[in-house]
């Protein structure tokens, strides 16, 4: 019989250099589970715990999961596949330890150890929004998170999560502080001085004057909005 579905794994030559990894550790990486994050932009959590933050074996942290040791965004997680990525925060409860996923150079996989306060509280972009049965707006985050919103608030906003409600709108425009978190430019901060629509033949595009050195131009796909 052949074989039916697709792969757990994904070979470590050809994984995204989102994850940033040892290519010659092994021949292997385990795939995330798709949903929450796209393939080229999430990591397992398995292979956060194993190659990232612990350097713990598989079955060491395999058994960390297992045992609800870790959770990601206040939530217990028990499967090892479960996709992490950019924005997102692990807590490690032997440690007593939060951890926010964020962008090194280049937009490759990276994190900072933070507070219990700082995890408390989280910036998340818009990529949706509708209106559900009821007439209720409902927000799409870039995490793949649902929730309910406001007609105020509009696709390249974002919003400030304290304790899971929407705490400040920080809006999408001219002057707006940002921050990139994928492409050549990450994690390159600064203001936005210029905003070109997008149609059926190009992306929208921003024009981002950073602190020092010269403006870019980089995809609205490209950025969060952080700052007013």
């Amino acid at each position: 019989m052949s074989k039916k579905g697709g792969s757990g794994h994904v070979k470590r030559l050809a994984a995204s250099r989102y994850l940033k990894i040892n290519r010659k550790a092994s021949k292997f990486v385990t795939k995330p589970n798709p949903g929450r994050h796209s393939l080229d932009s999430s990591i397992a959590l398995i292979t956060f715990l194993k190659e990232k933050l612990m350097n713990l074996n598989a079955k060491e942290a395999k058994k960390a999961i297992a045992s609800g040791f870790v959770y990601v965004n206040g939530n217990v997680v028990k499967d090892p596949k479960f996709p992490i990525g950019f924005g997102d925060v692990v807590y490690i409860k032997p440690e007593d330890s939060y951890y926010r996923i964020t962008v090194g150079k280049y937009g490759v996989f990276s994190f900072e150890k933070i507070s219990k306060e700082d995890s408390e509280k989280s910036t998340m972009k818009v990529v949706g929004k509708y209106t559900s049965k009821g007439g209720k707006i409902m927000l799409k985050l870039h995490d793949g998170s649902i929730m309910e919103g406001s007609k105020d608030v509009k696709v390249n906003d974002s919003v400030i999560l304290s304790k899971g409600k929407i705490e400040k709108v920080l809006k999408f425009e001219q002057g707006a502080h940002c921050m990139v978190y994928k492409g050549i430019h990450a994690p390159e901060t600064g203001k936005i001085s210029k905003i070109t629509k997008g149609d059926m033949l190009m992306d929208a595009k921003v024009e981002i004057k950073p602190e020092k050195g010269e403006s870019f131009e980089t995809v609205v796909d490209n950025i969060i909005v952080v700052g007013a």
